[in-house]
């Protein structure tokens, strides 16, 4: 992807035939060097063709993947939490890495208002159940960024 001067903007855009491949360049690429360079892999979650720096401020995204149906397929049910009592300085990325001590996290997000505001909660779903309960028991309770997480299962994940 080029900006309108010719310049890369950093990032591009790989489609899939299907969403178990995708899931899986997900799963092993994210955190990779490439040509010693670090890169971040998601899922682009842009609705109607949009490309680009849709949901970004200060140069920092907020989720790591987005609200979508889950890209390994099937149903969210069971494998994504809702956490609460974030701290406003809480980014998508220390909640990633604060749970994947529990399993293999597939997608974080956290929430913002309109204004770009953070709201104080969040989501974290990952590819098996049996991570998602172990986050539950673990986590539940536990202080990340002086705040005591709430941790459930997500009554609204599709």
């Amino acid at each position: 992807m080029t900006q309108e001067d010719g310049r890369s903007k950093g990032c591009g855009i790989v489609q899939y035939q299907n969403s178990r491949d995708a899931a899986r360049a997900v799963r092993e690429l994210q955190n990779t060097d490439l040509q010693g360079r670090p890169i971040f892999v998601r899922e682009d979650r842009e609705q109607g063709g949009k490309r680009g720096g849709g949901n970004r401020r200060g140069g920092d995204r907020k989720t790591g993947g987005g609200r979508g149906e889950a890209s390994s397929g099937g149903d969210a049910n069971g494998r994504q939490l809702f956490v609460g009592n974030l701290s406003y300085d809480t980014s998508w990325m220390d909640l990633k890495d604060h749970f994947r001590q529990c399993g293999d996290v597939e997608r974080v997000e956290v929430i913002e208002g309109p204004g770009g505001r953070k709201k104080g909660f969040g989501t974290v779903r990952f590819f098996k159940e049996e991570d998602a309960t172990e986050a539950i028991s673990q986590l539940d309770g536990v202080e990340l960024e002086g705040r005591e997480l709430k941790v459930r299962l997500d009554e609204k994940a599709r």
